[in-house]
């Protein structure tokens, strides 16, 4: 069976690792359920983010207040004709993502110097003719490769060793551009209220053999999907999975 997209991502290899037969559901079938809010609203945060970066690397310099329409915008659009899971109320949600972005102007973004932003990057993978592709939300010009997540906790330190996005973007950015010394990091903005937005900054430096590593277990899950190989991962999470009804009627947990 050929890559249902014709290239590997981290978010599918994530994807297959966490679950083959969520997989199966997702890519091979092609079934979206319902969004939930937190995933949502780090979709509007990207987005609005991204323009931001957009005008800068134009020679704008956009006000706090035009981005907080901006946000009431791109929200609204985002989430016509959606199914959005509302655990946390639209409201409160709403109101979290823009605290976030207000700490980002202030706290984050005059520290930044965007190079290139939503860079999206492929490479063949040696001696397989599998496809990676990657988008690195922001590139500085100082070559830092920055992820920007928005969640509802502070991550643990040991979520900075060889993280499987990170060392992506970095051998995909390598690949593309020759080997640049650069550094890797996660802007991380937590807070599970609008009014205790946080964040935290998560340096990486993957070990020697990450790449090797990487590779390695890329190649796995490629087998592995080519192979027709979706059985069900059965684990105490499999009650909050959203495809868990659909998988029981299928043999599954």
């Amino acid at each position: 069976m050929p890559l249902p997209r014709g290239y590997i991502s981290h978010s599918q290899i994530r994807t297959y690792n966490d679950c083959p037969r969520k997989y199966f559901f997702s890519y091979i079938e092609g079934i979206q359920p319902p969004v939930n809010e937190k995933l949502f609203l780090g979709e509007v945060f990207h987005s609005v983010i991204e323009k931001y970066f957009l005008l800068r690397i134009g020679g704008a310099q956009p006000g706090d207040e035009a981005m907080g329409d901006l946000f009431a915008s791109t929200f609204d659009e985002a989430e016509a004709g959606r199914k959005i899971s509302w655990q946390t109320p639209r409201r409160e949600t709403r109101e979290r993502g823009l605290a976030f972005l207000k700490y980002f102007l202030k706290h984050i973004a005059p520290g930044i110097r965007p190079l290139m932003v939503e860079k999206e990057l492929t490479a063949e993978l040696p001696g397989t003719g599998v496809v990676l592709k990657g988008v690195i939300d922001l590139v500085e010009e100082d070559f830092c490769i920055t992820d920007f997540k928005t969640t509802t906790g502070k991550w643990p330190e040991s979520r900075a060793t060889n993280p499987p996005q990170m060392v992506i973007y970095k051998y995909l950015f390598d690949r593309s551009f020759g080997p640049v010394p650069s550094t890797l990091k996660y802007e991380i903005l937590y807070g599970k209220h609008a009014g205790n937005i946080r964040h935290q900054t998560l340096r990486i430096a993957p070990d020697a053999g990450a790449v090797e590593g990487l590779l390695a277990m890329i190649g796995h899950v490629v087998e592995r999907i080519e192979e027709g190989a979706f059985q069900a991962n059965v684990t105490g999470y499999c009650r909050y999975c959203d495809f868990r009804t659909l998988c029981r009627g299928n043999g599954g947990g």
